[in-house]
Order: structure tokens, then C-alpha cells, then sequence
């Protein structure tokens, strides 16, 4: 269908027409140039004009976009990464492969499609910012759809280029080159302003082409993945809270004296910027062009990989969730990195050669993890072969678990730098808090439970099957964990302490366990949402972003988060093992920007009576954490203004 035969309709808006069907798809159909101007691009647009653009590649078209440089992180990675496969065959042809059916690409593999259409010439963006008489953005939205023949229909609204602009009230105008003299002169105008820009000609608005953006990192992160260059200091190198951050100078030149081994840094110190200190000197030195970074966890590894988009100029491929890249990687031969989900190392690690492993730093992100029965199965004498191997967390030692330990230290190393809560929080890198342990005493039902387990376990001993300490510590956790004498001094708290309650994690050891407490927060109006396992992750961006003031939660959300606003966390699933207990106290340690004289509440249960049965070590269980929060509480920091190093 030409363009000639479109409904020369002179508006167009979001509540009354269908802009996708009504208009973009028959004009890219018909089109063999499409030239945007538009302040805001995402790549959700390619997906909504899927079947319009494939017919418009199809049909050999060519687009030109002008965008400002406000794009989301993932966006960049897919622009930088088509960028590189111009010059890289083997990405190249990689991403050829991914979009052998470019319709369904477009729909499912957006990203990589996007990375196509630039390597493959059939999409040019460029960026602009205005100069000169102009300080704001480059904010303007219209186009231009033409063919070969040399009709052409030009538009010009209020719509960006993103899902977000067809659930808004929008509107376009458009204009068509033969139906009269002034609407012809209309679309020559915008074709010739197009150019204008294109060309770099305009006096008030600087257009760079894509690898030079990409040099100079012009990129405005619209995500929250930070700003893409380094802040400049803005107190003196004799401020004497200059030194509040300099356990990282001192983790990075500690790591890169050993070569490899771990740094135990507690949560909210700056693991992650130490990393990328790391990878940033090793880089300088000449060290190493490869880069792999492993963890467990989505909502972790996209954090991750926001920061390593905003921080380095680093190929950035992802294997985990709906992103399979390995390949590309493994192939790819830029300087890179690597963002592999933990369970995926051992279907990537054995193909990368040892020449390669040479130049290589691997980077594993709460290190405690790899000690698990299935790491040391599966990665023994594999880890070792990188030059260097970094590991991080807050606490590095497996309790129980002298194989996984073991295994820790010889693949990636022993710790080698230490940093704990206690100086955190002297130096004001973590807030103070107060604690409060409520009383529980175990029900006589919970305590026949508690004897039945030590029956089964001297049971199997007796009869020469393998018990081991830790699974009766667990199993006799669990009952406290469980336990719903906890809800009526819950109950009593919650009533008298409502405002605890706002920017709130209450983390609970089921879901069955966790409908007690949620039936306490709706009678008191306390508003909440849950996340566990069937939940999706869109309540805890909800959550970080404000909208949500309570949180009800179990494991999902012990490790690696940074929500700096969480101010009360609740412990109704307190491990004997202070692991876990460390990482979901860092929830609420965090500083906060927005509140300056932040002061955290951890509200803990402690049964403080002598339980029949019970070995002396689990007895004490609850009084040594009890103890430990109290001490840890006591400590005052020594004051220091809240900054960005972490």
C-alpha cells in the first residue's frame, strides 16, 4: 500500500484512534525512509511497531533517529553493542542469528533486535543536546515517512517514542505532501529541519553520531543507574571525613597485592564501587580485558548491570534470565564483561580457553554461594584457572560447611581485607539503630515438635545413618521460625507502634506464616504488600520507588538489594547462623540521602527462657543474637555527611 492511499486524517490522538494501527504500521509499510526527531526513545517501541517495522526492513527501508540522550541503561548496552558488532563479525553475526525472524525478534528479543538494526545499517541514532541560545533538552517530536517515489507524510505532536506515550493522552498532527501546495510546504519544512539537525547545522544543537556519544558517554540514564562520569569532589582533599571511604583505596591495593581472595565488607560500604575500582586499575595496568561477574539472583544482576553500564566503557553481555550472550562473549574480542547468573557457570567457564582465563578477572558477588554442594561439584579446578578471582560479601564463611569453605578458598581465595558492621557504622557509612526483642516462649505443641526432632536424629545416628548437627539446627530453627507465639506480643507492639511500620521489610519464613501477620497489618490499616516466590518483582520496585510502605518478605530479599529509604526491618525468621541475619540487618542500615538524621528499628523475638531438651548451643541461640544486637546498637557513629562512594 503506497502512501498515497492513507486516511488524510489532520489529527491523530491516543484516547479516540489506535496511533500503532491507525498510522505508524501502514506508513512503515509504505515507507522506504522513516527520519524521527524525539526526545525521549525507548525500545518498547519497536516492540509495539513490530510488525510495521519488519515489513519497513523487509522492504529494504532505512530510519534516521535524533534523540536527546535520555535513555534507560538497558537501551545503551543494546546501542553499544550494535555499535561494536559493525566491526566485530562474530557479534555481528551472533546477533543475525538471534533475529533470524525479526518480527518475533522485535516482540521477544527487543534488545538484540535493536543491536541488529544498528550493526546492520537498517537504524542510525544519533544524540543531541542544545548549546548555544539553548540549555534545556532537545525535547521536539516529529517525523517523516517517505518513499522512493517521493510522496511523503510528515507528523508533528506530543508523543514520544515509548510505551508509556500510548498510555498518555497524546496527540500528533499530520501533514501530506500531495494534497495541497501548503501542506506540501509543511512536510518540506520538517524534511528540511530533519537534515538540519542531522547534518549538525543547526547553530543551537550539537548532533553527535553514535560511536563518538558512546566515546564521550553522553547518556542521561533515565533508570536510576546513575550518572554515567565520574561526580567531582565537592569538599577539599584536607576535609578530614575524606578518609570516610578509604577502606576501598585500601580493599582495592589489598585485592591487587594477593592477585586473588575475598573482601569482608558489610553491606552498604561499597562492595560493588570497590569492584569497579578493581577492574578499573587492573584495566589501567594493562592486566586484564575480560571480565565475568556472577551471582545469583535477577533483581541483583540487573542492579549490577546498570552500574556497569554507568560506570565503564566495557562490552556488556548478559546470561541470565531471557538473555543468553555467552556466546557473543565468548567471541567478542573488545574489552568486556560478563554478567552470568551463578547456577549458568558451569555451561560457560570450561569454553573459555586458558589464554584467555589469563587475561581475565572473575568477580563472584556474595562469595558464600559458591560454596554450595552443586558449585564445588561442578566448578572444582575451574575458577582457578582466571588470573584473577575476586569475591565479595558481608560474610564470606559458610557455617557447617567445611567442603564449601575449603573449596571458596582454593578456587577463589582466602579473605584477604575485612570491614565489618562495627567500623561502618563508627564512620557514619551505616546508620545507628535501636533494638527491640520482644518475648516468646514456645508453645507445648512447639515443644513436643522440638522433642520429635531429637528422637529422629539420635534415631539415625543409632542406626549408623548420616545426621549432621547443622540439619537438627535447622529443623529445630524452624520451629522457632514458625512458631505463632510470636503473634500475640507482635500484635500488642504493632498496635502501640504504628509509625514502625512505615518504610518497613518484615521478613517471615513462609508464606503460610506470613497470612498471620498480614491479617495483624490489615486489622491495625497498616498498608502492605507481600513478595515472595510468586510475586512478582514489580512490588519491590513499587516498594524502593515510595509507593509501597510495608513490605512483607522471606528470603528473596536477604542479599544484595539497596533500597536506601528502609528504615525498620522485623525478624519474625531469625537464622542461628548470623549470615543471614547480617544481610537482612544491612537492609536497614543503609544512609539515606533524603533523610539526613535516618535512625533505623530492628524488631527482633527472643525466647529468654531455658528450653528443656535443647543442647546448650541452640538454647543460646536467641541470647547471643540478642546480645550481639545489643552491643552492635550501642555504637554511635562519629557523624559524616552522606555521599554517592558507596
Amino acid at each position: 500500500m503506497p502512501l498515497r492511499q492513507l486516511p488524510t486524517v489532520p489529527t491523530l490522538n491516543t484516547s479516540t484512534d489506535r496511533l500503532i494501527v491507525d498510522f505508524y504500521e501502514p506508513a512503515l509499510v509504505a515507507a522506504q525512509r522513516y527520519d524521527r526527531g524525539v526526545g525521549y526513545f525507548t525500545s518498547n517501541w519497536l516492540k509495539l511497531a513490530s510488525t510495521g517495522m519488519a515489513v519497513f526492513a523487509g522492504n529494504g527501508g532505512r530510519a534516521r533517529f535524533v534523540v536527546s540522550p535520555h535513555m534507560s541503561s538497558e537501551d545503551w548496552a543494546a546501542l553499544n553493542q550494535g555499535d561494536q558488532a559493525k566491526t566485530d563479525q562474530i557479534l555481528y553475526d551472533h546477533l543475525e542469528t538471534v533475529v533470524e525472524d525479526l518480527p518475533e525478534a522485535l516482540e521477544v528479543q527487543t534488545l538484540s533486535a535493536l543491536a541488529w538494526m544498528i550493526a546492520d545499517g537498517l537504524l542510525d541514532i544519533r544524540l543531541a543536546l542544545p548549546r548555544g541560545d539553548l540549555d534545556g533538552d532537545f525535547h521536539d517530536k516529529f517525523g517523516i515517512f517517505q518513499e522512493n517515489g517521493g510522496d511523503s507524510v510528515a507528523f508533528h505532536g506530543s508523543q514520544n517514542d515509548s510505551a508509556k506515550a500510548f498510555r498518555n493522552y497524546e496527540s500528533i498532527s499530520v501533514f501530506y505532501s500531495w494534497v495541497d501546495a501548503r501542506e506540501g510546504l509543511r512536510v518540506s519544512e520538517h524534511q528540511n529541519r530533519f537534515e538540519q539537525l542531522w547534518n549538525n547545522r543547526d547553530p543551537n544543537v550539537r548532533v553527535l553520531n553514535l560511536p563518538e556519544a558512546i566515546r564521550q558517554r553522553l547518556v542521561l540514564f533515565t533508570d536510576g543507574a546513575g550518572r554515567p562520569y565520574p561526580k567531582l569532589p565537592t569538599k577539599p582533599l584536607s576535609d578530614p571525613k575524606a578518609d570516610k571511604w578509604s577502606h576501598q583505596a585500601e580493599a582495592m591495593m589489598k585485592f591487587i597485592e594477593a592477585g586473588n581472595g575475598v573482601l569482608e565488607m558489610a553491606t552498604g560500604t561499597g562492595k560493588t564501587r570497590t569492584a569497579l575500582k578493581i577492574i578499573g586499575e587492573l584495566q589501567s595496568r594493562g592486566e586484564v580485558d575480560a571480565i565475568v561477574v556472577t551471582m545469583s539472583g535477577t533483581d541483583l544482576l540487573k542492579q549490577w548491570h546498570k552500574t556497569i553500564i554507568a560506570n565503564t566503557d566495557l562490552a556488556v553481555f548478559c546470561q541470565f534470565g531471557r538473555k543468553k550472550e555467552a556466546s557473543s562473549y565468548l567471541t567478542c574480542r573488545l574489552p568486556k564483561v560478563l554478567l552470568i547468573a551463578r547456577q549458568q557457570l558451569q555451561t560457560v567457564i570450561p569454553h573459555l580457553q586458558d589464554k584467555d582465563a589469563e587475561r581475565a578477572l572473575l568477580v563472584c558477588d556474595e562469595v558464600h554461594g559458591m560454596g554450595s554442594p552443586s558449585m564445588v561439584r561442578d566448578l572444582t579446578d575451574q575458577l582457578s584457572r582466571f588470573r584473577y578471582r575476586l569475591g565479595l560479601s558481608a560474610t564470606p564463611e559458610r557455617e557447617y560447611d567445611q567442603d564449601g569453605n575449603a573449596f571458596i578458598e582454593s578456587e577463589i581465595g582466602p579473605v584477604v581485607f575485612r570491614f565489618g558492621l562495627e567500623k561502618a557504622i563508627e564512620k557514619a557509612i551505616l546508620c545507628s539503630f535501636d533494638y527491640t526483642a520482644l518475648n516468646y516462649t514456645l508453645s507445648e505443641e512447639d515443644r513436643l515438635v522440638i522433642r520429635q526432632i531429637f528422637k529422629r536424629h539420635h534415631a539415625k545416628r543409632a542406626a549408623g545413618e548420616v545426621s549432621s548437627d547443622e540439619a537438627l539446627y535447622r529443623d529445630i530453627a524452624r520451629v522457632r521460625k514458625t512458631t505463632t507465639e510470636k503473634i500475640p506480643p507482635f500484635e500488642d507492639f504493632l498496635q502501640s507502634n504504628p509509625e514502625l511500620f512505615k518504610r518497613c521489610l518484615i521478613f517471615v519464613e513462609t508464606a503460610e506464616f506470613g497470612r498471620h501477620v498480614q491479617q495483624l497489618l490489615m486489622r491495625y490499616r497498616v498498608p502492605y504488600h507481600t513478595y515472595f516466590e510468586q510475586d512478582e518483582s514489580q512490588n519491590l520496585k513499587r516498594f524502593a520507588e515510595g509507593q509501597l510502605e510495608c513490605l512483607v518478605s522471606c528470603h528473596r530479599l536477604s542479599e544484595g538489594i539497596d533500597i536506601q529509604s528502609v528504615q525498620n526491618i522485623v525478624l519474625f525468621a531469625s537464622s542461628r547462623a548470623k549470615l543471614e541475619t547480617i544481610q537482612r540487618l544491612g537492609r536497614c542500615l543503609r544512609t539515606d540521602p533524603q533523610n539526613s538524621s535516618k535512625r533505623a528499628h530492628v524488631l527482633d523475638f527472643v525466647d529468654f527462657s531455658a528450653q528443656e531438651n535443647e543442647s546448650n548451643e541452640n538454647r543460646s541461640a536467641d541470647i547471643d543474637r540478642f546480645q550481639w544486637f545489643t552491643k552492635l546498637s550501642a555504637i554511635t557513629s562519629d557523624g559524616g555527611d552522606i555521599d554517592e562512594h558507596a
